[in-house]
């Protein structure tokens, strides 16, 4: 199939690396001469990038998968990601499909070209690979804040976690392509994402670690900010931490992976500090500027989490004051090692345990944002989504809102936050 006056749709599910490789294909397509969409009944063909990380994720992606079907029996789906690289078995009898893992994304334009009315399935076990898959047609169409991936897999076998299976072994963007394409990126847009599935594992070919490839990001020359997606705890630094702190080149925003406050569970979770340690990285980074953002992912209803490690993880949740958590209950997954353990907690208790570290991440952010108020923050604006009321976020993540009707996108502009109402921030241009 040729790519030209072809109609196309994508969906995304899942994480910022999925984002960025759905804008590099669609970049792709629309280089051949395809004509982007946002409707199923009227494209030619649709591409789906799956999310395997939760049962959930394993059903939002089966459900996008049928309703690109029902609604269009005559499109060609182009389905990747992994769910379908840790679920091969469940697309054996697709018919007029093209379907991929996480291998071959960069290739799709390709297998579409060689697709003739009858299905591809490459679904291949890539254990093995170390070498970074690279795009080549990297352009952002859509996004106010484009997504940089400079890093790809992971070599720390969590045992909830099943993306090590799924993404396979860590491996690097050269770091002169990365530095390149920032120069290219910062010309036409004030804020970008370097994201990954393990970004601070970063270690390209020529030994550049991530603490050199911020350093050499700092010495480019832009009006332009980086913004840096979640961190493992384990592999952030006081020489990071100094670098960024109070550095207008970077957004002061850490995400910083906690999944537990218990130090039983994190053991039980294969993860690789305690409690104590975590926590001594969160006040050097508070010292360095205490109005820097430090959000987390945390797991609820662990298996073998009992209501004593809750409350024990409780009581650190109250004392780290993140300024945002995710919030995720246990979801089982195939292939990980906490399959194998016992005790599961039930469902009802997931729900409960999910509402009350909730109710904490409420209080705690509602707190961070107040502070605010009557302070000033730098806005990157984004398209609006209202006519009267112009949305971005701050560099410490937050959302602002500034009740005009004057275009601001993709103007870095100072805002004064007068109010914050139900953990929604309002502001006014200075």
């Amino acid at each position: 199939m040729q790519l030209k006056n072809k109609k196309f749709i994508t969906i995304n599910l899942g994480c910022r690396a999925n984002a960025y490789e759905t804008n590099c294909i669609s970049s792709d397509f629309v280089t051949c001469g395809a004509i982007k969409i946002n409707s199923i009944k009227d494209a030619d063909i649709c591409l789906i990038n799956t999310c395997s990380v939760t049962n959930k994720a394993d059903s939002k992606s089966k459900y996008f998968i049928n309703k690109v079907l029902r609604k269009n029996k005559n499109i060609l789906l182009v389905v990747m990601g992994c769910f379908s690289q840790t679920n091969p078995d469940y697309f054996k009898d697709f018919k007029n499909a093209i379907i991929i893992g996480n291998k071959y994304k960069n290739k799709v334009v390709d297998l579409i070209k060689e697709y003739k009315k009858k299905s591809i399935i490459k679904i291949e076990n890539f254990s093995n690979i170390t070498k970074f898959e690279k795009f080549n047609n990297i352009s952002f169409i859509d996004n106010t804040r484009p997504f940089l991936k400079i890093q790809d897999g992971c070599n720390y076998m969590c045992s909830y976690c099943i993306i090590p299976f799924s993404r396979g072994r860590q491996r690097s963007l050269d770091h002169k392509i990365i530095l390149d394409e920032i120069k290219e990126l910062s010309k036409s847009h004030k804020e970008i994402v370097l994201t990954g599935i393990n970004t601070a594992g970063y270690l390209d070919d020529s030994k550049v670690n991530f603490f050199n490839l911020l350093k050499k990001i700092n010495e480019i020359k832009g009006d332009f900010r980086i913004r840096i997606s979640s961190i493992e705890p384990f592999q952030i630094n006081h020489q990071i931490i100094d670098l960024i702190a109070n550095n207008p080149r970077f957004c002061q925003h850490i995400h910083l992976c906690l999944q537990s406050g218990s130090n039983q569970v994190l053991h039980s979770m294969n993860r690789k500090y305690t409690t104590d340690e975590f926590y001594s990285l969160v006040k050097y980074i508070r010292s360095k500027n205490k109005n820097i953002s430090i959000t987390t992912d945390y797991i609820v209803g662990f298996n073998n989490e009992t209501d004593e490690l809750f409350n024990e993880s409780l009581k650190f949740l109250s004392k780290a004051k993140f300024s945002n958590m995710h919030i995720f209950p246990y979801s089982p997954r195939k292939y990980t090692a906490a399959n194998r353990i016992e005790n599961p907690v039930n469902e009802s208790a997931k729900t409960n345990r999910f509402k009350i570290v909730n109710e904490i991440n409420n209080k705690c952010t509602n707190e961070y944002l107040k502070q605010f108020i009557n302070k000033s923050v730098n806005v990157l604006f984004e398209k609006p989504k209202q006519k009267n009321v112009q949305t971005g976020h701050s560099e410490y993540f937050f959302k602002v809102n500034v009740n005009t009707c004057k275009p601001l996108h993709n103007q870095i502009l100072k805002i004064k936050i007068t109010q914050v109402v139900n953990n929604n921030v309002f502001g006014i241009i200075k």
